[in-house]
């Protein structure tokens, strides 16, 4: 009886032994994943700076004019000839330097007309000196 109760013994101090290697390698497998973690978040977070960066450099050349008046299925080309109009009669601004401006792209602010209100145009510069003389 005592050799059975040996016996037994021997083999519970060998599966807690086991038990003890096994919970030391989670340890390491969860300090391993939390410091991958903590690197990807560091990269989501530079990526998200970069975003923000570039957004606010391609939108540095526009610029954004509000009160003129719309017509319901306005093209884009219609739209860069009433804002190059109100550049000319409302700003003043000489009809060969308004003719001389390039402009990447003109358009409505998103979203649907809504009767009595005029929504916004964005225009996009070609240069942003020209963007700066407006």
């Amino acid at each position: 009886m005592c050799l059975a109760l040996g016996t037994r013994i021997k083999g519970v101090e060998q599966r807690v032994d086991r038990l003890g290697h096994d919970t030391e390698g989670s340890g390491i497998a969860v300090a391993e994943v939390t410091n991958c973690v903590e690197h990807l978040e560091k990269d989501r977070d530079n990526s998200r700076d970069d975003i923000a960066y570039l957004k606010s450099q391609s939108m540095r050349n526009n610029l954004i004019l509000t009160g003129i008046p719309e017509v319901n299925g306005e093209t884009a080309k219609v739209t860069e000839t009433k804002l190059r109009e109100h550049l000319q009669n409302a700003m003043k601004i000489a009809k060969e330097v308004v003719d001389s401006i390039q402009l990447e792209r003109v358009h409505r602010s998103p979203g649907h007309p809504t009767p009595g209100k005029t929504r916004s145009i964005v225009a996009k510069f070609d240069f942003f000196k020209d963007r700066e003389a407006v």
